[in-house]
């Protein structure tokens, strides 16, 4: 464990120095509009470029046949943020990105199956819970460290490692885009973390607690499908400021959206919420897996 404990400082270390020399490099070359804030200032986008990179030095260390679902992940997310991808092209893509690391772990064709399926959707609703500072990589660090605690309960030390300097390296992203947030994450950060998630849970054989932690993503999912259809992300119209707070004025549903609607809040507040229902999730997951392992 002790070794563990400087892996994660070193990935924590080294995705704070990445990003912030990428919002510096970002700033005037790729960035966003913060819509939830009374002066609409310019946020430098790509920082999940910043945990990529981490990964991409470190993870071999703890298990290089993981890291190639989250590099491929990765770059599909890189692409995504530069030209935009179809949504069919990016649930195409992300599947595709699932074969190679199925093969690797030595999986039979049906677990194969599942981890097509399995990345390529998770991936899209680690992408499409997102919208509010530090929302989408605080969720996903809650996910992600529940997903650990499930294997530490099941006796896997090695997963519950492999899971916490992944955890790591996206709280060097987090010191920045969290509320009132200098980076906004793109698919390259969204992506792979969702890509992740069901890899380690399919590969491990912890499917029903994954799921469970999943359920935030999956209501969020849900919500939008049903009052909106299949749509980018970019087309999800953001709530309305007043005096401080968010409002929900007509339009799609959402998780947020459909908490604002019954109370409006301030931009922190309603991401506090979020996570409050994920760390929820996150201690059924762990009865379950206490229970059912």
């Amino acid at each position: 464990m002790e070794d563990l404990v400087i892996f994660m400082i070193v990935a924590f270390v080294l995705s704070v120095m990445l990003t912030k020399f990428i919002i510096k490099k970002m700033i005037n070359v790729k960035y966003g509009i913060d819509l939830h804030k009374e002066e609409k200032i310019k946020v430098a986008e790509m920082g999940g470029l910043a945990p990529l990179i981490t990964n991409i030095a470190i993870l071999p260390f703890f298990n290089p046949y993981v890291l190639v679902v989250v590099m491929l992940s990765g770059i599909i997310g890189i692409i995504d943020d530069i030209a935009k991808l179809s949504p069919k092209e990016k649930l195409i893509s992300l599947g595709m990105a699932a074969i190679p690391v199925g093969i690797l772990l030595n999986m039979d064709i049906f677990h194969l199956f599942l981890l097509i399926v399995g990345v390529s959707i998770t991936s899209n609703l680690t992408n499409m819970l997102a919208g509010f500072n530090g929302l989408e990589i605080g969720v996903g660090i809650i996910s992600l460290i529940f997903l650990g605690l499930c294997l530490l309960i099941v006796g896997d030390v090695g997963g519950f490692q492999l899971v916490m300097v992944f955890v790591a390296s996206y709280l060097g992203l987090f010191v920045f885009n969290k509320y009132p947030a200098k980076v906004f994450p793109g698919d390259v950060g969204t992506l792979p973390i969702g890509a992740f998630l069901a890899t380690v849970a399919i590969w491990k054989g912890i499917i029903l607690p994954f799921l469970i932690i999943m359920i935030p993503y999956i209501l969020d999912a849900s919500l939008k499908f049903y009052s909106a259809g299949v749509t980018r992300r970019e087309e999800h119209k953001p709530t309305v400021l007043k005096n401080g707070k968010l409002y929900v004025e007509g339009g799609y549903l959402s998780l947020p959206r459909i908490i604002l609607k019954k109370k409006p809040m301030k931009e922190c507040e309603i991401v506090f919420v979020i996570w409050g229902i994920s760390i929820f999730c996150g201690v059924l997951s762990l009865i379950t897996t206490k229970i059912l392992y």
